[in-house]
């Protein structure tokens, strides 16, 4: 994700680093429980559950976390460019017909990837400008489905259920042993952004929070940015953020201003590719 924007007076921003998704166990335990999951990355990547089958079939992975900048206030409603996250799959194990195929999807989009389940790309639901799984959180994995009322309420085999990716929306978690989770969306602050409208819910990756408030800024506050792209695609690693000052300019009052561009370098889409056997 990139862009760039004219900043004409000094400013507080902040920063969001998003943290690697995480495909492991935390024990040997072959039960859900909530107290004893992989932890999503930093920047509201949404849980797994821990997963142990045996030595050859373990492991489940967690969601990345957006990486973010934000203006004047470090909270959601703050944000003006946003990289979303991918989410991450089940277990390594494929059957060569892809069954138990449960990868996950793309995140760096403006309109993010939905998740495999057995092999097949399932887009009922992904996270876009305004829509997704809650602002600024992907799923976590849950025992019964999704608390949210557009997630996937349907769920099937009990085990190795993976998290979702983070983003502007995250991405909606599959909630079945055989299925990844999607990843997060992207935005900025441009002309060409969609906004959502009214209150604007961060229920959190649980989806038991409900603190809302609408989206800050405006077209007419001055932070728009221009030139924007974003990357989709496969980025191992935490998030990273680059700013290069473009240009400054002596105005006759003497101040000056700065052309900055944010530009992020695939924070943290995360896919995991199963090998069919």
């Amino acid at each position: 994700m990139s862009g760039i924007i004219k900043i004409s007076h000094p400013i507080t921003a902040y920063a969001t680093i998003g943290g690697q998704g995480n495909y492991s166990i935390n024990s040997k335990v072959h039960k859900f429980d909530d107290n004893n999951m992989i932890k999503g990355g930093y920047g509201g990547g949404g849980n797994a559950y821990n997963y142990y089958l045996c030595e050859n079939d373990y492991g489940t992975g967690s969601g990345g976390g957006q990486t973010s900048v934000k203006f004047l206030t470090n909270d959601l409603w703050h944000r003006v460019i946003v990289a979303g996250a991918g989410g991450w799959s089940d277990n390594s194990y494929t059957e060569s017909n892809y069954v138990d195929d449960g990868s996950g999807g793309l995140g760096g989009g403006f309109i993010a990837q939905g998740y495999w389940v057995d092999g097949v790309l399932n887009s009922d639901r992904i996270a876009n400008s305004t829509f997704g799984f809650t602002f600024g959180s992907g799923e976590s994995a849950r025992q019964k489905g999704s608390l949210n009322p557009y997630g996937q309420h349907d769920y099937d085999i009990l085990v190795d259920r993976p998290g979702a990716g983070s983003g502007w929306f995250g991405g909606f978690a599959g909630h079945h042993g055989n299925a990844g989770s999607g990843g997060g969306s992207s935005w900025a602050l441009s002309a060409e952004a969609i906004f959502p409208e009214g209150e604007i819910y961060a229920n959190g990756s649980f989806y038991n929070e409900t603190e809302s408030h609408p989206y800050f800024f405006s077209l007419n506050d001055g932070y728009v940015f221009t030139e924007v792209k974003t990357y989709p695609g496969v980025w191992v690693g935490n998030g990273r953020l680059v700013i290069t000052v473009l240009d400054s300019i002596i105005c006759p009052s003497c101040a000056c201003f700065n052309r900055i561009s944010f530009m992020y370098e695939l924070l943290f889409v995360l896919v995991l590719e199963t090998n069919a056997k």
